[in-house]
């Protein structure tokens, strides 16, 4: 069968709700706790195998698999081709590695319920797991030496063992890591099913005549235009791995009596099916409540429960309560005071750009209501909504004061000192949604509570931005972080999620470390926020990173069957904003000025006015400054997407000399800019599923010149994104449509083709006139990708040690019990120790 390249881009990307859903890898316990039950004999490998592969029919026995009828042609060609006699192996051709999987896992479903011919009979299939290999190996000798075990071990087993290889382009031919499997599969000893994309297909499989003979490829095809398809939305890959946090097993592990209870958060597979609830009584599980319709269950249990549940197929993932704290002349450095007064175009009158209609959802401490700043001209109050989702705290008050500075910055209209401590969306609702108690403590439970009723409410207070100044380590993958997951359906929704990237960019010597940005901030659909130090200046030119902003990449992970850790390794934060020693809004009564009454120059001490200020510092307080622009470009085009917002912010940002992209993202936050590419944009389409290529300009519109002057100081753009593990920049960004621009889609890597050392966009999903590079830079100020390499791309795709100026720090550890140690206050200039005697560095 022959596949062109130059095929009409009929290959979709699907997203493991409609097909990754059907194919939940479980945890090597859970696996091998009820081995022995069947009466085929278990295929056993040496060490090395069982860390690198996954027997996928033992985890259909084990109902650990659905099935989808999405691919009945698929697996229907897949059976005929390893059944008849032509020796030819089977690939799964498709640019999805997740569709790749459902067609397979359907095989390996039907053999385990004895549905298939009898020569494929108690037959396993086994699927390499080359993503985790391969990025826990050193070297390609490394990799050549655990594959070339894996294949000789399964060869012996004399054709019980079907080898599923999703990567095999990496195996065959010239450039192959080693020959051992295609000489097995030339010898007739070993039966194989590869896994390739469109391109790799007809450049390495079909374009070398001696591998073609051996293979033959099966087309998922195209269901654009199925009734029955889950829209494109739904391309996320969601819950691999060990579905119990890594921390909870650790627990396991260190030996906690099987009686030990613990608060725990279930991402069930239907949280309200009577199934979960016998499985709860089955394993007295008598405190337990579901966050309202969601498939999220809060509840207290044992780890002999938990370790139940993960056997018992009615869970995606369970994960610890764990605890959350917050995170710490705006206006004129960030361009704001430039871009007010909009002038008539066409049918659209003159208007001030304020966040007029916009509602930005602050999830915190709570809001001091009564506070100036939250009034609007006419002295009626912008906090259109109040909620607790505190337990046993029903107040939305702020008695500690993080909530009402942070709130501040995104909407203060504050007219005091000439409106020095004016907020960026001045005019925008406020929806105030209390997560955190009055020491500035709250729990992951009450955060999804708040997110999940955003999902519901959303539209009742037209809530498109939330802002999220706190956060939890990030250990548990995104694809199985309950918060990431809660994140990115309300990306779906079009609302954006801005979240703080933490602070903590320096250890305890006072080196930079990299590795610690925190939960929701390694969301790869979220805008995340690191904080630059504007030197109190309004002038750019002085501007440099606060060294407490925590850098990147995400180190959050998923523990694969074997015990491998399979990082996220993502490029975070997406961008930087002024975030030291800044004025907002203080709240009264205030736990931290009680503490730290420094906080408070005499200047803002107007007691008794509902006019108080304060000064904090942290990437708390600069999400809502990013959070704020957000809205901004929405009062200007209400049908940006969320990828539309960030594309635009990161576009327009400004590098900063001398810093790296895991530092910075794409660069420091420049509105003047964002707010003209939002005008140049057409105002009455709905982009979501827009053709790709399309123009997304405006009639007679042009895209504006890629530089501003703010405050005297004149800079280049970035020009470009960054993406999970790679960067892009091009003009065509900002005007012809990208997939990914589409409502619940990010800037992930399944829109490139990678190959070696070249990384080219992939035309199916992205427009011609974009380039891609594969190396982290440090900025020479100019636009991304400017400057000096930091290290390769390939680093982050594998796990690799971070060299040069810093340390990369492993696995996200918890510190005490799981309280948030990063995000704590910064008090100004001065250094603050936290509740958990870690010490975080303000700049001076």
């Amino acid at each position: 069968m022959k596949i062109s390249v130059l095929r009409k881009a009929s290959v979709r990307k699907f997203l493991a709700a409609a097909i990754l859903s059907s194919f939940v890898l479980s945890n090597a316990f859970a696996v091998s706790a009820l081995a022995g039950q069947f009466n085929e004999p278990a295929f056993t490998g040496s060490s090395v195998t069982q860390k690198y592969t996954t027997d996928l029919t033992r985890l259909g026995r084990d109902q650990r698999l659905e099935e989808n009828h999405f691919f009945e042609k698929e697996t229907a060609k897949l059976i005929n081709l390893l059944t008849n006699a032509n020796g030819r192996q089977p690939v799964i051709v498709d640019e999805d590695k997740a569709a790749q999987d459902a067609v397979v896992a359907q095989l390996a479903l039907r053999i385990a319920h004895g549905n298939v011919p009898t020569v494929l009979a108690g037959r396993t299939v086994l699927k390499l797991e080359s993503t985790a290999l391969f990025s826990n190996t050193n070297s390609r000798e490394q990799a050549a030496r655990l594959i070339d075990t894996i294949v000789a071990e399964v060869t012996a087993a004399d054709g019980r063992v079907i080898l599923y290889v999703d990567a095999l382009a990496d195996l065959v031919g010239e450039r192959a890591v080693t020959q051992s499997l295609i000489n097995a599969v030339t010898d007739g000893k070993l039966t194989v099913i590869g896994g390739s994309s469109v391109g790799d297909y007809a450049d390495r499989i079909e374009a070398d005549t001696a591998v073609a003979a051996l293979f033959e490829g099966i087309l998922v095809s195209d269901r654009s235009n199925a009734g029955n398809t889950a829209p494109e939305q739904n391309r996320r890959e969601r819950f691999r791995g060990d579905n119990v946090s890594p921390d909870i097993r650790q627990m396991m592990a260190d030996g906690a009596s099987g009686d030990t209870k613990i608060d725990v958060i279930i991402q069930a597979k239907n949280g309200s099916g009577t199934e979960i609830r016998q499985s709860f009584k089955a394993n007295d599980v008598k405190s337990f409540e579901q966050i309202g319709k969601s498939d999220i269950i809060v509840a207290t249990m044992t780890l002999n429960a938990v370790q139940a549940l993960s056997a018992g197929g009615q869970v995606n993932y369970i994960s610890l309560d764990r605890k959350t704290l917050q995170q710490g002349h705006a206006e004129n450095t960030t361009g704001t005071t430039m871009s007010r007064s909009q002038a008539a175009s066409g049918s659209t009158p003159a208007y001030t750009l304020d966040g007029s209609g916009i509602g930005i959802a602050v999830l915190d401490s709570g809001v001091y209501a009564a506070h100036n700043a939250f009034k609007d001209s006419s002295g009626a109050s912008r906090v259109v909504y109040s909620k607790s989702f505190v337990t046993g705290d029903s107040s939305t008050a702020d008695n500690h004061g993080h909530g009402t500075h942070v709130a501040g910055l995104a909407l203060s209209n504050s007219t005091i000192s000439s409106g020095a401590y004016r907020g960026i969306a001045n005019n925008a609702k406020l929806i105030n949604l209390k997560v955190l108690n009055n020491l500035g403590i709250g729990r992951t439970s009450d955060l999804l509570a708040a997110l999940e009723w955003i999902r519901v409410n959303w539209a009742t207070y037209n809530i498109r931005v939330v802002n999220i100044s706190l956060g939890t380590p990030a250990i548990d993958a995104y694809y199985n972080d309950p918060v990431t997951n809660k994140v990115w359906e309300l990306s779906q929704l079009g609302i954006v999620t801005v979240a703080a990237a933490g602070n903590n960019g320096k250890d305890l010597q006072n080196r930079k470390i990299y590795g610690q940005v925190h939960s929701p901030g390694n969301e790869p659909s979220a805008i995340t926020v690191g904080a630059t130090n504007s030197k109190g200046t309004d002038a750019r030119g002085d501007d440099v990173m606060a060294t407490f902003s925590s850098h990147g990449p995400t180190r959050s992970y998923a523990v694969m069957p074997g015990g491998v850790k399979l990082y996220d390794n993502i490029i975070k934060p997406d961008i930087v904003a002024p975030g030291n020693s800044l004025p907002s809004a203080a709240s009264s009564p205030n736990a931290l000025l009680t503490l730290f009454p420094t906080l408070q120059p005499a200047e803002m001490n107007l007691a008794g006015t509902a006019d108080d200020m304060m000064n904090m510092s942290g990437t708390s307080m600069a999400t809502p400054i990013v959070a704020g622009a957000a809205a901004l470009l929405l009062q200007v085009n209400p049908k940006l997407t969320p990828s539309m917002i960030k594309m635009i912010l990161q576009y327009s940002a400004q590098p900063l000399n001398g810093v790296n992209m895991l530092e910075q993202g794409a660069g420091q936050l420049n509105i003047e800019g964002a707010v003209k590419i939002a005008k140049t944009l057409q105002k009455t389409t709905n982009f979501t599923g827009t053709a790709v290529g399309a123009s997304m300009l405006a009639t007679g519109a042009a895209s504006p010149t890629a530089s501003s002057t703010i405050s005297g100081t004149t800079f280049t753009w970035s020009q470009g994104i960054v993406t999970d593990h790679y960067f892009a920049k091009g003009a065509n960004l900002i005007s012809k449509y990208q997939r990914f621009y589409d409502n619940g889609w990010s800037f992930d890597d399944m829109t490139f083709t990678v190959a070696g050392s070249a990384i080219t966009p992939n035309l199916l999903y992205l427009s011609t006139g974009l380039t891609a590079g594969n190396s982290i830079y440090t900025s020479n100020g100019a636009i991304i990708g400017s400057g000096t390499v930091f290290l390769s791309c390939g680093v982050l795709v594998g796990d690799g040690v971070l060299v040069g100026d810093g340390v990369l720090v492993g696995d996200g550890v918890l510190v005490g019990d799981g309280v948030l140690v990063g995000d704590g206050v910064l008090v100004g200039d001065m250094t603050f120790a936290t509740s958990e005697n870690e010490y975080i560095f303000g700049d001076e």
